[in-house]
């Protein structure tokens, strides 16, 4: 082993006492490990801290023009024990500027100015944002500012922007103008980025493919647009009584208290005139706290559906699920009910924690697919297959659970939400797509691409990812491995392994080592063994019957491990009086590093084909599975 690649840890609690793991540990984790403010147990430490910012903000969407300026003020609070000198500040529809990195080919009509600041104050001070200014700088889309005054910990600091930028009609990445009054607006204010104590200020730029990582924090918004108008947003309506007009927003009220949905509006309240309060422009109020970033979704012409759902049986707690769509999109009608049936799912089944929002809104852009999640809000589109339709909308919504309640670096490693994300809708679609086999497509979606040049271990850090890598790494090699988790541990562990990884790190940052350090301590159980394969190396699922040994009343048959990551075995047996038997055994059987195995059984009945396997255990070649006498 050479010196400085792999840290061993040493357990000294319970029952790990003794025991190490061969994990990778980053020089930076170490070190959080060492200032406590991580831990072994996958608790965060003693000493866990991270900031925060209030941000009150006002803007005005200006629908002709395709333009949104605003202004804000950010107090920012430094928690850490760190004296900062600078901030680095994120303006992310800097992608648009042609001088900025990008993931893949824009053409020319998809480029614009990007941000354009027009002050900023810290603290009183206004700095000067020429060119010749070498205390500020922009590369692509963060601005580094060295501050007048150093950040001391525990302090705060007041931090006032004036902005505006164009939005996007062809480079509609994420957010844009779906024309028509119709716009979703995300990743769009100037935003302090995260200073952790893992690496300090994030520093990489939104370049397309990564998305979030964000503090927790607070949010005062104003949003001003003309009248007709619907704003829909992350956080809480405060003044919907004055700029909804009077019958929509009774209906508004009811639907937060209904089980079926309300029609909050439909074509025919269009039709009877402006459904919003008739001044030449609209203020709309909202508040959200303690989330991780704030978006919104306007229109002047969309239907609105709308249910609620209780989430906590003891309080009895609703929650809105509320779905904005063009009429006649299709399966739409009913996605307030799917809607509802996914806030309970998440709620009440896995991962059982109560969804502790408001409001969860899903806005159909027109769009055939495609999804894009924020914190109460999600920017959907709308795919034929019903099987497809009922997993986007799960999909985006259980986002709010990762990463909006369990903060993970999407930037870093995007496996930690995208995959729970397209593990969680199984159950769900399965019940309301009875013929489209969710788990099934997810298995086959990983088998096309394992052990491919481009199947790059999970724990190389996402923005390494190009766009061959992307969909096999964030999304379905975590889900399959997520599905071998629950099969190894069983239903009942599982989830009680993820609840606590979720009440654990509600409103906190997990890495990758707090999520397995906090399974392994959940399981009772150092898994070091099933974690290495399947996050940290190169490789690929594949066993294969090597022999089959009939005695008179012994059947034997070896299965070898071609591949090193490990899966569960399921043996099928078809005798030749028509009986069939199945034996399985969980993918704990290549705990110590064996690649071969005997599995017996003890019977007389005359053999006629032994099956390997099933279409839910990945297995890149299926051809090496069948035995026939």
């Amino acid at each position: 082993m050479k010196k400085g690649l792999l840290f061993t840890l040493i357990f000294c609690h319970g029952f790990l006492s003794g025991q190490t793991s061969e994990l990778f540990i980053p020089h930076n984790f170490k070190n959080a490990i060492e200032k406590e403010t991580r831990s072994f147990e996958g608790n965060p430490g003693k000493q866990y801290w991270q900031n925060r910012s209030d941000y009150k903000i006002s803007a005005e969407l200006l629908p002709d023009s395709s333009y949104l300026v605003g202004d804000e003020t950010i107090t920012y609070f430094n928690n850490s024990p760190d004296t900062l000198n600078n901030i680095v500040i994120r303006l992310y529809q800097n992608i648009s500027k042609k001088s900025s990195v990008r993931d893949w080919y824009v053409g020319e009509d998809g480029f614009n100015d990007g941000v354009k600041i027009e002050y900023l104050i810290i603290n009183d001070d206004t700095l000067d944002l020429s060119s010749n200014n070498r205390n500020i700088k922009i590369e692509s889309t963060n601005l580094f500012v060295k501050t007048p005054n150093k950040i001391v910990p525990n302090s705060s600091t007041e931090i006032k922007i004036g902005w505006e930028f164009e939005i996007q009609k062809i480079l509609r990445l994420r957010m844009g103008n779906y024309r028509d009054g119709n716009f979703y607006i995300a990743y769009w204010y100037p935003q302090i980025a995260v200073y952790d104590d893992i690496d300090g200020w994030d520093q990489i730029n939104y370049s397309g493919t990564v998305e979030f990582y964000n503090d927790f924090s607070n949010y005062d918004v104003n949003i001003k647009v003309p009248e007709g108008m619907v704003v829909w947003a992350t956080g809480d309506l405060q003044n919907g009584k004055n700029v909804l007009r009077e019958d929509i927003y009774e209906k508004y009220l009811a639907a937060k208290k209904s089980d079926s949905t309300i029609k909050i509006i439909e074509p025919s309240d269009y039709n009877k005139g402006i459904v919003t309060a008739e001044n030449d422009c609209n203020q709309w109020h909202f508040i959200a706290n303690n989330v991780t970033d704030f978006s919104f979704a306007t229109s002047r012409s969309f239907n609105w559906d709308g249910a609620s759902t209780i989430v906590d049986k003891n309080t009895g707690r609703r929650v809105l699920t509320d779905v904005i769509y063009k009429d006649g999109t299709i399966h739409y009608n009913k996605a307030a009910q799917y809607s509802r049936s996914t806030i309970d799912y998440l709620s009440n089944e896995l991962p059982g924690f109560p969804y502790p929002y408001s409001h969860v809104t899903s806005y159909c852009n027109g769009n055939y697919g495609g999804g894009m999640e924020s914190p109460m809000i999600a920017n959907n589109g709308s795919p034929y297959v019903l099987g497809q339709h009922v997993g986007l909308i799960f999909h985006e919504i259980s986002h709010n659970y990762f990463p909006f309640i369990v903060g993970t670096n999407e930037r870093k490693y995007a496996w930690m939400d995208e995959g729970w994300a397209a593990f969680l809708p199984t159950t769900l679609v399965n019940k309301i797509d009875v013929n489209y086999d969710y788990r099934k497509r997810r298995i086959e979606a990983y088998e096309r691409g394992a052990g491919k040049e481009t199947d790059l271990p999970l724990v190389i850090p996402s923005y390494s990812y190009k766009t061959g890598s992307v969909r096999l790494g964030f999304y379905d090699r975590p889900a399959a491995a997520y599905y071998e988790l629950r099969d190894l541990l069983g239903a009942k562990l599982f989830k009680k392994a993820l609840l606590e990884y979720v009440e654990l790190w509600n409103g906190k940052r997990p890495t990758p080592h707090d999520f397995f350090f906090t399974f392994n301590n959940i399981a009772n159980e150092e898994l070091s063994w099933f974690w290495k394969p399947w996050f940290y190396e190169y490789g690929y699922p594949d066993l294969e019957i090597k022999s089959v040994d009939v005695t008179e009343k012994n059947i034997l048959i070896g299965i070898r491990k071609l591949g090193n990551i490990p899966t569960r075995i399921k043996l099928t047996l078809e005798f030749e009086d028509g009986t069939v038997e199945t034996i399985s055994k969980s993918s704990r059987i290549w705990k110590n590093d064996n690649n071969f195995v005997d599995i017996n059984l003890n019977t007389n009945k005359k053999l006629k084909m032994v099956i390997l396997g099933n279409k839910y255990i990945p297995d890149i070649n299926r051809n090496n599975n069948l035995f026939e006498f």
